[in-house]
């Protein structure tokens, strides 16, 4: 590390990851402040919204993480290994492409009381989601693409593809070989990724306002709503809150650890025992079903263009959106190449801590920060909100690219006298085109769905499309609220599509090089 830091852009590089990451300090002095508190405690624990908003963050969270991890299992448990897996991980990029607004409202205009399924089925009036339901059906469906996603960069083919098929030849089921071969080797890194997907679930803000419960709301919008207010005594109590959804999050990290203890326990060693009776399993029809991606985001955006009967669009939240994106993107992506080529090379397990903790501390924590240096309201507070998010999202994909460039091309570089910075500019970033586009193009689209720091750090001022459809869906115009989603899905996806036709042409241009 201090070798590293020796040179001036290994500095630079650990002091612009430092300003980003500032507002964890904050943050975590914003919820240990009044732990202490017993009044406030009282206080939380005496409010009559609380016990139903636990409730329903609760069943909700619960929904959205153990559905979207069984959806994800049974299809790779059906397409894996094999061609049908390759062809799924060359769509899911789409099906990631829908953002969770766009995606919720869609379900919203779909299927609550009034909208498209319910003109179409009077019988069918929905209950009174009290639970959190509807959000959390919503939630596992969406985020089983971005477990899949994560599943087909953490599965070695080749590596365990020769042990599968010695499996499948000595009679052992498709079932028993998945638990028994993929689940083992992917499971610390799959244990990381459900504890972002549930601090995620935990927190989320816009997609509870869009799809409720309302009134009492989870505990996540009721600890914003209490944080937005100038009551000492209610921020207490939403302070409290995000200490309790750290708490949740510990609880759920730790009983998924036991689970996985007590399964692991259960996988036979060379016992033989083989599953020679095909039993009909549910991954089969799901990956039929989930892996038509394409046709998942054309029947999203199919129901926002058809409720959406006025296309009219305010061009400061086009442009808002538009700007925050590009420019949180590629702010990101400079700050993370330079991390990665000059920054320490360890101790850097601080850079995940936006993905495994709950969103909502960490956005009072940047607005703390703006309030004392007085830049809130500004353009590039707003930005610089964004990066918290965009940097470790987009390092999740680069970093791994980044490690597997072969170490020998680097010696041959060397040795023909190319410098460091030659070396990375005219070999790492070529060879890395890809991975960088598609870094890009998420960067974009976490960029596109920040609703609470658009919000609090730009004070209100900078309108976006996540932000009036957010807005819109707590009673606005239906055919507005939908051209807003639509808006939002069409700009993201079509920053998704130049983002894979760049590749594809560098791919096209370069496969003499191969």
């Amino acid at each position: 590390m201090a070798a590293t830091l020796r040179h001036p852009l290994g500095w630079l590089a650990l002091a612009a990851m430092t300003a980003v990451y500032l507002p964890l300090l904050p943050a975590a002095g914003l919820m240990l402040a009044p732990a202490f508190s017993l009044a406030g405690w009282q206080a939380l624990f005496a409010d009559p919204q609380f016990s139903q908003a636990l409730a329903a963050t609760l069943v909700s969270t619960t929904l959205a993480a153990v559905g979207a991890l069984a959806l994800a299992l049974c299809v790779a448990m059906a397409l894996w290994p094999g061609a049908g897996w390759r062809r799924l991980s060359a769509r899911l990029p789409w099906l990631l492409a829908v953002p969770h607004v766009a995606f919720a409202t869609a379900a919203l205009l779909l299927f609550a009381e009034g909208g498209a399924f319910y003109r179409l089925c009077t019988v069918c009036t929905p209950q009174l989601d009290r639970y959190g339901i509807g959000l959390g059906v919503t939630l596992a469906v969406k985020e089983s693409g971005f477990i899949l996603w994560a599943l087909y960069a953490l599965l070695p083919e080749e590596k365990l593809a020769p042990r599968w098929v010695v499996m499948r030849t000595l009679g052992y089921s498709r079932v028993q070989g998945f638990c028994w071969l993929a689940l083992p080797e992917i499971a610390p890194a799959l244990g990381a990724l459900m504890l972002a997907v549930i601090a995620w679930s935990l927190s989320v803000v816009d997609v509870a306002i869009v799809l409720g419960p309302g009134n009492p709301p989870t505990l996540a919008v009721l600890a914003w709503q209490w944080l937005s207010q100038g009551d000492p005594a209610a921020q207490t109590k939403g302070a409290l809150i995000c200490l309790l959804l750290m708490g949740l999050l510990a609880g759920y990290a730790a009983f998924g650890g036991l689970l996985w203890q007590l399964w692991r326990r259960r996988i036979p060693s060379t016992t033989g025992r083989r599953g020679r009776r095909v039993v009909p399993s549910p991954g089969r029809p799901l990956g039929w079903l989930v892996p038509l991606s394409g046709i998942a985001c054309a029947g999203v955006l199919a129901v926002l263009a058809v409720l959406a009967r006025d296309f009219t669009l305010t061009s400061q939240a086009f442009y808002t959106s538009l700007t925050f994106g590009v420019t949180a993107s590629l702010l990101a992506l400079a700050l993370i190449l330079l991390w990665l080529e000059w920054g320490p090379q360890r101790r850097g397990q601080w850079l995940w801590l936006p993905l495994v903790l709950p969103a909502l501390p960490l956005v009072a924590g940047q607005y703390q920060l703006a309030l004392w240096f007085q830049v809130d309201g500004d353009a590039l507070t707003v930005i610089w909100g964004h990066l918290l998010w965009v940097i470790p999202w987009m390092l999740l994909l680069l970093q791994p690219a980044w490690r597997a460039i072969d170490p020998r091309k680097i010696v041959v570089a060397r040795t023909l006298g190319l410098g460091r910075a030659a070396i990375f500019w005219r070999l790492k970033c070529p060879m890395l085109i890809r991975p960088l586009l598609t870094a890009l193009a998420t960067g974009f689209s976490v960029s596109m769905a920040q609703y609470m720091p658009t919000l609090w750090l730009g004070a209100g001022r900078y309108p976006t499309l996540t932000t009036e459809a957010v807005a819109l869906s707590s009673g606005g115009s239906v055919p507005l609220l939908a051209a807003r989603a639509l808006w939002l899905l069409a700009l993201t996806a079509a920053f998704f599509g130049l983002a894979a036709g760049l590749s594809r042409l560098a791919g096209r241009y370069r496969q003499g090089l191969r």
